[in-house]
C-alpha cells in the first residue's frame, strides 16, 4: 500500500522539478566567453598606430599573438561584422561598422604586426 504512494510521490516529484531545473539554468545570468576575448581582439586591432597603444590592449593581443603561434584561429567576435582569411604569413581581417564602412587589416604573425592594406 505505501509502494503505490512513494512511487507517485516521486514521479510526481521528478515531473516538477525538470521544468524548475529548466527554468533556473535558462534564468541564469551566464557569461558570454567565445566572444568577448575576440571582439577586445578586434577592437584592439582597429586602434590607430599599433594595436597595444592602450594599457588594456597588451594582455587581449599578447594572447592573440600566443595563441596564434600554437597554431590557434583567429578568435571570433558575435554581432559584429568581421571577417578573417588565413594567409601564407597571417590573416586579412576586413571589419565592417553598422554604417557599412569597412576597413581592412593584415595581421603578419611572423613580426606581430598590424597594417592598414
Amino acid at each position: 500500500m505505501l509502494s503505490p504512494v512513494i512511487g507517485r510521490f516521486c514521479s510526481q516529484a521528478i515531473s516538477l522539478a525538470l521544468p524548475v531545473a529548466a527554468i533556473v539554468a535558462i534564468a541564469t545570468p551566464q557569461t558570454a566567453r567565445a566572444s568577448d576575448w575576440g571582439c577586445e581582439v578586434v577592437l584592439c586591432l582597429a586602434t590607430p598606430g599599433s594595436p597595444t597603444t592602450y594599457a588594456a590592449c597588451v594582455p587581449p593581443v599578447t594572447q592573440l599573438w600566443q595563441h596564434l603561434a600554437l597554431g590557434g584561429v583567429f578568435p571570433t567576435c558575435i554581432g559584429v561584422g568581421v571577417r578573417t582569411r588565413q594567409t601564407k604569413h597571417g590573416y586579412a581581417l576586413t571589419v565592417t561598422r553598422s554604417d557599412g564602412a569597412t576597413s581592412r587589416y593584415q595581421l603578419d604573425t611572423r613580426y606581430q604586426t598590424v597594417t592598414p592594406r
